[in-house]
């Protein structure tokens, strides 16, 4: 059986809209895994202070992650982020509880500026079709994993299979 999800997450300021599921996504199984407003369901790792703010996950104070309190098997993940024209960034997927995330799992890179694994990658893994997000604008992630195959959609647009 099949585990979906929704969630937003963010690297930044504002979401534009309130983080709700509509009647026909809870219908159709979709856990909210982000109530926009705390972090209730996630655990803080690392040296980042992480908190909700505007509808968004955000963090100060270094180098961090948040992980989810709840393990899925195969799933789809929907989520949104924004980072900055440097921004450093990334979704662990299949990652063990203990340990490095990357090293356990599967880094989905959020990156621009990365020569090899750039953003929608599978860092050590397999890279992506080349996309340059904008800095400072919303985008969205939509994956599909099924097994040891990983479909991701940046902005509705496949970019990895």
């Amino acid at each position: 059986m099949k585990t979906f999800l929704a969630l937003l997450v963010a690297a930044g300021a504002a979401a534009a809209q309130v983080n709700t599921l509509t009647p026909k996504e809870i219908a159709d199984g979709w856990l909210l895994l982000f109530d926009g407003e705390s972090t209730f369901g996630w655990t803080s790792e690392g040296k980042a202070r992480w908190r909700a703010a505007n509808g968004a996950f955000t963090a100060d104070g270094g180098p961090g992650w948040l992980r989810s309190n709840a393990v899925f098997a195969d799933y789809i993940l929907k989520c949104d982020y924004r980072t900055g024209p440097e921004g450093n960034s990334g979704l662990f997927l299949r990652s063990a509880k203990e340990g490095a995330p990357h090293e356990t799992g599967y880094e989905l890179q959020i990156f621009n500026q990365h020569p090899k694994f750039p953003t929608g990658s599978l860092v050590n893994h397999i890279a992506a079709k080349k996309v340059s997000p904008a800095p400072g604008q919303w985008h969205s992630y939509e994956v599909q994993v099924e097994g040891d195959r990983f479909v991701v959609r940046l902005d509705g647009r496949r970019i990895l299979d």
